[in-house]
């Protein structure tokens, strides 16, 4: 992605869904170092965590 994607969006959201969407945690479509990257991973995480009972690392 070579734009910054649109500050309407929440990133985290589209992050949490993204498990049960089949979307692994490096088809992050944000280029790493910017904000909603981070976001999106934090999303992604936090929905893989729920999934696992809260124990573990995310993938």
């Amino acid at each position: 992605m070579t734009q910054p994607p649109d500050d309407n969006l929440d990133h985290r959201a589209l992050g949490y869904y993204a498990p049960g969407k089949g979307l692994r945690r490096q088809d992050c479509p944000y280029a790493e170092g910017m904000e909603a990257h981070a976001q999106w991973i934090a999303g992604y995480d936090e929905a893989v965590n729920e999934r696992e009972g809260g124990q573990g690392e995310a993938e």
